[in-house]
């Protein structure tokens, strides 16, 4: 079984004041077809029929990102929820899926795609999101690496080393990630030429990143099985029990430390529109650099 699972669980408070915390950023229609969140789930169009679609959120929000769905139609009726009780990173979060759909089979291959990206050429994406579920199936932790499109300073990095032995298509080891560098640093990274902005978009078999978390997270990994259970824990206890998860992302808390991390190049026109300042990437502008939208009068705006 393959699952999508798209992270909704944010509230986007760089995007204030247009972002709300009932309104978050992926709800918002930044890019003037429809909001973020809709258009992650339009990605998914046509990629495999038997695709099941999950949203991870909080508690607090999912009540707004159903009603923000129905816009969809029929799919809108597709698509199930995965309840954080309170707000956490995305280790947690993750971890939660995971354990949710491992219990549903133990073979299923999960995809996880935040909710508020923008990715330009869905075709090739949708290429490279096969090819990363063929290698996940082989036992490895699977990231999208994007081929960096000059010295940003606004993205973590990832360094490649050696090729997948025996394998087609372009699938590299991780030989360390790097937090988001000064200008200096960028431009070495780029000038080696195996250097790649981290997506934050991965896949990966719910068995192997139970055993990634047990390995490296144990005590998250204690609680999610007694989550899991079910048996032992009522409502309540279930949220206190998450709510005691350390709030660390899946990056540092996984990623960084193991050793099975394979990474997919990829240039599908991909941007995490982590503030204002990446529509500039984006948009298209006028003669003055201005990003205009609706209707709207500027006289002599640059």
């Amino acid at each position: 079984m393959i699952h999508a699972v798209i992270l909704a669980g944010g509230k986007g408070t760089r995007f204030w004041p247009l972002s709300r915390e009932a309104w978050p950023k992926q709800m918002l229609n930044i890019l003037g077809e429809d909001t973020l969140l809709r258009q992650t789930i339009k990605r998914l169009d046509g990629f495999d029929p038997t695709l099941n679609t999950w949203i991870c959120t909080t508690e607090g929000l999912a009540q707004d990102i159903r009603f923000h769905l129905q816009a969809l139609g029929k799919e809108a009726e597709r698509i199930r929820f995965i309840i954080e009780p309170v707000g956490r990173n995305t280790a947690p979060a993750i971890g939660l899926a995971a354990i949710t759909l491992h219990n549903l089979s133990p073979d299923s291959v999960m995809i996880v795609m935040p909710s508020d990206h923008a990715i330009k050429d869905t075709k090739q994406f949708q290429e490279k999101l096969r090819c990363a579920i063929e290698v996940a199936k082989q036992d490895y932790l699977v990231t999208f690496g994007i081929k960096p499109r000059g010295p940003e300073t606004a993205y973590g990095y990832i360094q490649s080393s050696q090729p997948l032995a025996n394998f087609k298509e372009e699938v590299f080891q991780v030989k360390k990630f790097f937090e988001k560098p000064d200008l200096k640093t960028a431009e070495s990274f780029i000038q080696q030429g195996n250097f790649y902005w981290n997506s934050g978009i991965f896949v990966w078999k719910t068995s192997k990143i139970l055993k990634e978390i047990e390995s490296h997270l144990p005590r998250l990994y204690q609680g999610l099985k007694k989550i899991g259970s079910q048996k032992e824990l009522k409502s309540g206890a279930v949220a206190e029990v998450y709510a005691s998860f350390d709030n660390i992302s899946v990056d540092y808390g996984i990623l960084e430390k193991s050793q099975a991390v394979m990474i997919v190049p990829s240039d599908f026109g991909w941007s995490d529109l982590g503030s204002w300042t990446a529509l500039d990437d984006i948009l298209e502008k006028d003669g003055h650099g201005n990003i205009l939208q609706g209707n709207s009068v500027d006289i002599g705006s640059e």
